[in-house]
């Protein structure tokens, strides 16, 4: 939703830009280069932290809402089980 919010608003400034230079009042190069440069540091930011996260989740075995992962059964910690079938 945050991302949706984000493109909404920079679609909104660009079109702004466009707007006033149409009634020579600013520049469109510098603000539009200033959205798209504010926008992909957004993103970067934006996956960096759900990268963070998601490695978290998995080391300390939690799923997406912080509850902690069922035991997993398909594999037993007793050696001698080992290569017998």
């Amino acid at each position: 939703m945050l991302a949706i919010w984000a493109v909404f608003i920079a679609t909104a400034a660009a079109v702004a830009s466009y707007v006033l230079a149409a009634f020579y009042r600013e520049a469109v190069s510098d603000v539009t280069t200033t959205i798209f440069t504010a926008c992909i540091g957004y993103l970067i930011t934006y996956a960096g932290k759900s990268l963070g996260e998601k490695l978290s989740r998995n080391k300390h075995r939690l799923d997406a809402d912080g509850n902690p992962l069922p035991e997993d059964t398909t594999t037993s910690s007793d050696s001698t089980n080992i290569g017998k079938g």
